[in-house]
């Protein structure tokens, strides 16, 4: 029930860039989260490409208060990246976004923008360190009606994407088994 929770706010924050306030994501989102931009367009730099294979993020969302959200502490989560989504997790296509902008090189990026959700316009500024091609860590921070919401997450890349696991795919690891929460490419996500 607390990871469920947590993944509840987290999905919050992350699906407002795709429209979906009342689908559930995982927070690997995080992890996850980068490909085929669609709506409008990225300007300046793309976001270097991380090793395909099985990500594992751990994530924790802080509320306005600087207070992490009950039960939004080091959330554990997976994505399955290819070569194909890997930048659609982290911008998640635009898809509820009139624009994203990418700026940086290196290992240190941000992708700053509104979106709508819910007939609502937020700001958001994300900041992505790339410590290598197998771990970086993200900063996202919405504004709210309440004040700012802060996301933070630890991603590592842990081998191969697990077997019945499809590129796009979210989820987590209980008792050794993958579930499945989502997938990127999914319609609703686009």
């Amino acid at each position: 029930m607390k990871i469920q929770r947590a993944r509840i706010a987290w999905n919050r924050l992350f699906s407002l860039r795709r429209g979906m306030s009342k689908r559930i994501r995982p927070a690997a989102i995080v992890a996850a989260m980068v490909t085929t931009l669609m709506a409008a367009p990225v300007v300046a730099a793309q976001l270097p490409a991380r090793v395909p294979g099985l990500w594992q993020s751990t994530t924790t969302v802080t509320g306005p208060d600087g207070q992490a959200l009950p039960h939004a502490m080091d959330v554990v989560t997976v994505s399955c990246v290819d070569a194909l989504d890997d930048q659609k997790f982290f911008t998640s296509g635009e898809s509820a976004c009139s624009s994203l902008k990418i700026s940086g090189s290196g290992g240190h990026y941000s992708i700053a923008g509104t979106c709508s959700d819910a007939g609502r316009e937020l700001k958001i500024h994300e900041t992505l360190v790339y410590v290598d091609a197998k771990n970086m860590r993200l900063k996202a921070v919405y504004g709210t009606k309440s004040g700012p919401m802060t996301v933070t997450s630890a991603l590592q890349w842990q081998g191969a994407c697990l077997p019945g696991m499809r590129p796009g795919d979210e989820g987590n690891i209980s008792g050794g088994v993958f579930n499945k929460t989502d997938n990127i490419n999914d319609t609703a996500n686009q």
